[in-house]
């Protein structure tokens, strides 16, 4: 006697970057244990892989590591949605007398912001420009790259990184066209105002973001939180 085969539900959403319409199913009970595994320890880089390896597993023709991050963050959190549910329970210490709460938040309230548009076209000069994306999974991989810990080194890998191509004139030269080594003595060679015009894209790229409310169970202090990034609210 065979047993019966599950149908596995799709689902679809929109990417917020690129607007792209992407179909996906929930993750299986194997596939959350295997996550939930992940998320009880201390290595971020293992629970980001863990992430992008279900997002390539639940989803149709897709390739995570190439997606720029707010994208990676909002297709996982829609399979979180579809698979576990709308809401996610988290320990917040109160801001007052710092004990410990447990918040229920509403992730279907969590937004995609961007403080500012800005042109992924870097004019350097009236003839050469620079077209830049954001940071992907991809372009990170190796680099320590968190808010406040990045050296200098790290951070100029990124900005190469996220270069996708040099135009001078009609001329496009891609990153096949020129080495990494090339491509530094360039960026070494820019002025510091040109090199404002390309942290000022990447810092534009949008963030993930919730409100959490509550009040606190030991002194009735009512505060709110705004937290952003996928792995600070939700487990």
């Amino acid at each position: 006697m065979t047993l019966p085969i599950l149908e596995t539900p799709m689902h679809s959403c929109v990417l917020p970057s690129s607007n792209e319409r992407i179909n996906f199913r929930p993750f299986l009970v194997g596939e959350q244990k295997i996550l939930m595994i992940a998320q009880e320890s201390d290595d971020q880089n293992s629970q980001v892989r863990e992430m992008i390896r279900l997002i390539n597993a639940c989803c149709d023709d897709i390739t995570a590591e190439k997606l720029p991050t707010i994208d990676l963050e909002y297709l996982f959190l829609q399979i979180r949605i579809k698979s576990v549910g709308e809401t996610s329970d988290i320990s917040m210490n109160c801001d007052q007398c710092e004990t410990e709460n447990e918040v229920t938040v509403d992730l279907e309230a969590a937004e995609v912001k961007r403080e500012k548009e800005v042109s992924n076209i870097v004019k350097l000069t009236d003839d050469i420009s620079l077209e830049l994306q954001f940071a992907t999974y991809e372009t990170m991989k190796g680099l320590n790259i968190t808010t406040e810990e990045t050296n200098t080194k790290e951070a100029f890998q990124l900005m190469q990184r996220c270069i996708t191509s040099v135009v001078q004139g009609d001329e496009v030269f891609t990153q096949d066209d020129f080495t990494e080594k090339e491509l530094e003595k360039f960026m070494d060679s820019m002025s510091l105002e040109m090199l404002e015009g390309v942290q000022d894209y990447l810092a534009s790229a949008p963030t993930l973001s919730v409100s959490a409310e509550f009040k606190c169970k030991t002194c009735d202090n009512e505060q709110k939180t705004v937290l952003a990034g996928i792995g600070n609210f939700f487990a």
